[in-house]
């Protein structure tokens, strides 16, 4: 294992940077770091184009609601299990792999005749794009040694970026060629990774001395009960008169089924997907309840500004994608100031306070007001939307930073566990919220005005949080009933690390 370590660190050897890194490592960090972004802006990228799909893929909202639930989905549960392959495989080769899977199938989705298989390539995105940070996340890793805190934290910013990128990248694509090119843009940049990737990252198996168990049963028994619930919406959102329909029902009841099983596997299994015994504690149920809640508005509120934009406001892709930019810059400032000042608010208030914050946006944005005057002065609707999601990116500042770390400081040692777990709720509500939004707006007949009764209840979601939040420890305060041993047994590592893009 060390042998390996020297080898990997020899490799990147070179001149001396003004840090003492050598120029390699940095070039290594920038081949990560692109395709990070390359992955980070394809998560939001699709938001700007679903109005276009629905139109040119003549679908309706409920279907191509999947390539964002697909993809989600998909995600959430390729990126633990890429964690162990990056170890068995080597970093450098699932890297590449990931990065031939993501490539091709972006350009396999710009050539999608049809709505079902644009479902099936966003999917094979996601497993690439899935494989991209536990791989990067290695590769840093091993280049920069003890100084790989500093460089591992500095992906964290890629996040936001690819958030201001996409929708913006999405809208000009959208306004000057087809939406097919909101997919084969990620073709030359996949292309000049691989060749990045072959000449700049070293070549280094590394595996590690204690056998890492995945949970793949448990991944399955997960992916097909969210399957078949989310099919089962889909069958409910195409025929409003499918209550009768066995099929329906049939899917409904095997997502079920796969659930029980799922929760039965993950009590017997050595290394499970999730540790139940954590969820058992009252104070961390709280903090993940919030988290899944948390997902469903939140998540809901990003995908959907876009298409609400070009439905009520009759605004060009350039513009709807153009409205999230505010949002994104506000969220990402206001995360890094509202960190600074946990040690003295503590983390109830400022969740409170976030909470609050969005849910107003919500309601605001509910209004469906047009081109109003303020003070004397109009208002252009542009600008008007483009406040209002400020505001929503001002809340998700102020209370995401300490929701992250309030379920992290119950269970400080095992960050990575309780990290996959606060994902894994967060992703779960995303996915479900997001299947709920277009199930309901398949049965409108006006989708904007569909879309301002949701925003509406998406804002009673987040004001329901607040309760929950009085539930979960204050900073440095922790409750009686804690689970003493909670580590997974033989080195086990809970498969589920996930990190949230977008919020």
């Amino acid at each position: 294992m060390e042998g390996c370590r020297m080898s990997a660190a020899a490799q990147s050897r070179g001149s001396q940077g003004p840090s003492g890194m050598s120029e390699h490592a940095y070039l290594v960090f920038f081949v990560t770091s692109l395709a990070l972004l390359m992955a980070s802006v394809d998560g939001t990228i699709v938001n700007v184009g679903l109005r276009t799909m629905q139109s040119e893929l003549n679908t309706n909202i409920a279907l191509l609601g999947w390539t964002l639930t697909g993809y989600t989905l998909t995600q959430t549960i390729a990126m633990p299990l890429a964690g162990k392959l990056s170890d068995e495989w080597g970093r450098k080769r699932l890297f590449l792999g990931a990065v031939v899977i993501f490539t091709l199938s972006s350009a396999a989705a710009g050539l999608a005749p049809n709505v079902h298989l644009l479902i099936v390539f966003r999917v094979f995105q996601a497993i690439g794009g899935g494989a991209f940070l536990p791989s990067a996340t290695g590769i840093v890793s091993d280049a920069f040694g003890d100084k790989r805190g500093t460089a591992i934290g500095l992906f964290t910013s890629i996040f936001p970026l690819g958030g201001i990128i996409g929708p913006n990248l999405g809208g000009f694509l959208l306004d000057h060629t087809t939406w097919r090119w909101i997919f084969y843009v990620n073709v030359p940049i996949g292309i000049l990774l691989l060749v990045l990737g072959v000449f700049v990252l070293p070549n280094t198996k590394i595996v590690s001395n204690v056998k890492r168990s995945v949970d793949v049963m448990g991944a399955s028994y997960f992916a097909a009960s969210m399957l078949g619930v989310l099919y089962g919406m889909t069958e409910l959102a195409n025929n409003p008169n499918a209550t009768s329909d066995p099929m329906m029902w049939a899917s409904f009841g095997t997502g079920l089924v796969m659930l029980v099983l799922f929760l039965r596997h993950e009590t017997r299994t050595p290394a499970p997907m999730i540790e139940l015994e954590l969820l058992k504690w009252r104070p961390f149920a709280a903090a993940n309840a919030y988290n899944f809640l948390y997902g469903v508005a939140a998540f809901g509120l990003f995908s959907f500004i876009p298409y609400y934009a070009s439905y009520a406001y009759n605004m060009t892709p350039g513009e709807s994608g153009l409205i999230l930019t505010p949002r994104s810059i506000a969220m990402a400032t206001l995360s890094t100031v509202s960190s600074f000042f946990l040690i003295r608010v503590g983390y109830r208030k400022p969740m409170i306070l976030g909470a609050l914050v969005v849910a107003l946006s919500l309601i605001l944005m509910s209004q469906g007001w047009h081109d109003i005057t303020l003070f004397g002065w109009h208002v252009p609707n542009l600008m008007l939307l483009g406040a209002i999601t400020t505001i929503s990116g001002l809340g998700v500042g102020i209370g995401g930073p300490a929701s992250n770390n309030a379920s992290l400081d119950l269970v400080p040692e095992k960050v990575a566990a309780v990290a996959g777990l606060r994902g894994m709720f967060r992703s779960t509500g995303g996915t479900l919220g997001t299947a709920l939004i277009t199930l309901y707006l398949s049965h409108q007949t006006d989708a904007g005005v569909g879309l301002q009764h949701i925003f509406v209840i998406l804002a009673v979601v987040l004001v329901a949080t607040i309760p929950i939040v009085f539930l979960i420890p204050e900073r440095g305060q922790i409750p009686a009933g804690r689970p003493v041993d909670t580590t997974s047994p033989s080195g086990a590592r809970p498969v589920m690390d996930v990190v949230e893009v977008g919020e």
